[in-house]
């Protein structure tokens, strides 16, 4: 099931984050907040647009777009997870590039 929290500010979304839950966001709802986050790293993924890490009051998120309206935002806590984190979701992409067939679940 898809939940969206509509006019969430950027410390609702942080408050958010702290849950260990994938946020899910419209874009616009991202593109909204997304001022008051640091891009610290930006991955092409060829497939679903930029694999984006963020700075929060948490540390570093990903910002994943599952689609073009849609974003999911998950706090990933310290460096060597964002490394592991995004290590693997290229890996994932890579094979989706490659036309495996396969999906991500982005809320897991």
């Amino acid at each position: 099931m898809q939940r969206s929290f509509p006019s969430m500010t950027p410390s609702e979304l942080n408050d958010r984050m702290m849950t260990g839950d994938a946020v899910p966001l419209s874009a616009d709802e991202w593109d909204a907040v997304a001022g008051d986050f640091e891009v610290l790293e930006r991955h092409d993924t060829l497939v679903a647009g930029d694999l984006l890490v963020v700075a929060t009051e948490h540390g570093p998120a990903a910002v994943e777009r599952p689609r073009d309206d849609q974003r999911v935002v998950r706090l990933l806590g310290n460096d060597e997870r964002v490394k592991s984190f995004v290590a693997r979701r290229m890996a994932e992409y890579e094979r989706m590039w490659d036309g495996c067939g396969c999906r991500i679940d982005y809320l897991s």
